[in-house]
């Protein structure tokens, strides 16, 4: 072939030029909620046939791909990656081009963390042909028996149980205004462990909230004593809060976890308040009034905080 060429293959036949991905996902080392992307090692190889390569020596031979037509295929979402096979093109007698690339790196990932800790996230790899027309270039999935596509049993990933995956081509627009561009999409379906939210972070924010109720069954002339344990399970919660920063995502809207969290500190708030207004009632001769409110808040704030966890985390 003539360097330089640039019409796809089937471009004398009106047909766009099929080409042929395979991927094999080696390994997910990470996935940062808070700074919305993922870390994976991924395997894949393109393959589309141009007559105008066929040869006559034996086996396959290998050129440069800025020696031959190719799809020119890039990334969407990376962010910095590093490719560890050379940009070669296997070609067979017959035509058959095949393009391999192993990448390993971070890719941008828009994640819905509405539901965090107990939400489920798509990691999604898009490849984009560059420079040519769904007119000129097809991506389908490799479906050849000897070609599947698959994902290794096992990951990096401590907090996340992958559930399965899969992939196909489109063709769409990367930005309002852009013609639309051939591209193919790898997906994993995942869904975040919980187990060590409710373990680390929630049993504990359960106890701080618990210790607050001490209040009701303090006699409300020890106003000191109601008072004392009130700030101090107030200030213990702030404390708690800023040590579960790093975990919670940095996002602009509430997730679960953020709605369980405000809704503790406002309700131990409430029990600060409480305390205080038993004292006064009982500095102006009136602690029977706080003894009888002292005795409904027993029943009605647990009752209610656990409503509202319920509600919290088993709501849709």
């Amino acid at each position: 072939m003539v360097m330089g060429e640039v019409r796809h293959p089937n471009h004398g036949i009106g047909e766009p030029t099929e080409v042929k991905v395979r991927y094999v996902v080696l390994d997910i080392d990470g996935v940062d909620s808070a700074v919305q992307n993922f870390t994976m090692n991924l395997f894949f190889r393109a393959e589309w046939k141009d007559p105008r390569e066929a040869h006559n020596e034996d086996g396959s031979i290998t050129k440069s791909l800025s020696e031959i037509w190719h799809p020119n295929i890039q990334i969407t979402n990376r962010q910095k990656i590093f490719k560890t096979l050379d940009p070669r093109a296997v070609i067979s007698q017959d035509g058959t081009v095949n393009v391999t690339q192993r990448v390993w790196g971070n890719f941008s990932q828009i994640f819905d963390l509405k539901d965090f800790p107990f939400d489920s996230q798509k990691f999604e790899v898009t490849l984009v042909s560059v420079g040519h027309s769904p007119e000129e270039v097809k991506f389908v999935l490799d479906k050849a028996k000897d070609k599947k596509s698959g994902i290794s049993p096992k990951f990096s990933l401590p907090d996340w149980e992958i559930l399965g995956h899969e992939a196909w081509g489109f063709s769409e627009s990367i930005f309002d205004g852009m013609q639309p561009a051939s591209m193919f999409r790898i997906s994993l379906e995942a869904k975040r462990y919980n187990e060590y939210y409710l373990l680390k972070v929630i049993l504990p924010l359960f106890l701080i909230v618990a210790m607050s109720w001490i209040v009701f069954w303090i006699d409300p002339e020890q106003a000191g004593t109601q008072i004392g344990v009130a700030t101090t399970s107030m200030l213990t919660l702030i404390a708690y809060r800023f040590s579960i920063d790093s975990l919670v995502p940095a996002v602009p809207y509430l997730t679960r976890m953020d709605a369980f969290i405000l809704s503790s500190t406002l309700l131990v708030f409430a029990t600060l308040g409480e305390a205080v207004l038993t004292s006064v009632l009982t500095k102006h001769g009136r602690p029977e009034l706080a003894v009888r409110m002292d005795r409904w808040c027993r029943v009605i704030v647990p009752i209610g905080f656990l409503t509202l966890a319920v509600q919290v985390f088993l709501g849709q």
